[in-house]
C-alpha cells in the first residue's frame, strides 16, 4: 500500500506560478503537518519517501519523528517544472508571455511553459518511481501535480481532466498494487483522529 500525502500550505504562493520554486511551509502549513503526523497514530510504514523540495521535506520531518524513520529524497516526485514562469505572478506571466498564456488556457495538460514541463513529462517520471515501489508499504510526501499524475496512471482518465482533481494540503490518497496494476483505495482523507487506524484497516483488507 502506498500512502500519498500532499505537503502543507506554502508561504508566499498566492497568485504566483509555483512548480519547483523552493518555498517553505507557512505557519498554517506547519500546523497542518503536525496535525497530520499526530493523526497517523500507530500506523507505521516500512519506508518514507519525499520530494527534495523544502515544503515536502518540512512536512515529512513531522512524519519521520512520529514513525521513527528517515525519509529518502526522490527527485522524480518533485512538482511539475514551470520553467521560466517559476515564481512569477500570473499577471506578470500574462504580460510577458501573452501567446503562451493563451495556449495554456486552451490546453492545460499538454502545454509546456518555456524551459518547463507539461503533464505528459511529469507523468513519465512519476510512473517510473511508482512502478519501482511495487507492493512496498510506504508513505510518499509529494505535490498536487504528482498526486494528480498518479491518479491519471491508476484511473486512466484523459490528461485534459487532470485539474478536475484537487488534492488538499496534508490530505491522504492511498493506492495499492493489485496483480499488474494499481487500484485507488482512498482519496483526500483528512488529517484527523483515527486516520492511522483507518489506514491499518485498509492494509488488512
Amino acid at each position: 500500500m502506498i500512502v500519498l500525502i500532499r505537503h502543507g500550505e506554502i508561504a508566499g504562493a498566492k497568485g504566483r506560478a509555483v512548480g519547483q520554486i523552493d518555498l517553505s511551509l507557512s505557519k498554517t502549513g506547519l500546523d497542518q503537518a503536525l496535525q497530520l503526523a499526530e493523526s497517523l497514530g500507530s500506523f507505521r510504514p516500512r519506508r518514507i519517501y519525499c520530494s527534495p523540495l523544502t515544503r515536502t521535506v518540512q512536512t515529512s520531518s513531522f512524519i519521520e519523528n512520529k514513525c521513527g524513520l528517515e525519509s529518502s529524497h526522490i527527485p522524480e516526485i518533485k512538482e511539475i517544472s514551470l520553467g521560466r514562469w517559476e515564481g512569477l505572478e500570473f499577471k506578470t506571466i500574462k504580460s510577458l508571455f501573452p501567446d503562451e498564456f493563451e495556449k495554456r488556457g486552451q490546453n492545460m495538460a499538454d502545454f509546456r511553459p518555456p524551459e518547463g514541463e507539461n503533464f505528459n513529462d511529469l507523468q513519465i517520471r512519476v510512473r517510473s518511481f511508482i512502478e519501482r515501489l511495487g507492493e512496498e508499504s510506504a508513505i510518499v510526501v509529494t505535490h498536487a501535480g504528482v498526486i494528480r499524475s498518479v491518479l491519471h496512471i491508476v484511473l486512466g482518465f484523459p490528461l485534459e481532466n487532470i485539474f478536475r482533481i484537487k488534492p488538499d494540503y496534508c490530505h491522504v490518497t492511498v493506492i495499492e498494487k493489485a496483480k499488474q496494476d494499481f487500484v485507488l483505495k482512498a482519496f483526500n482523507l483528512p488529517p484527523k483522529h483515527g486516520l492511522g487506524e483507518h489506514l491499518l484497516e485498509m492494509m488488512r483488507n
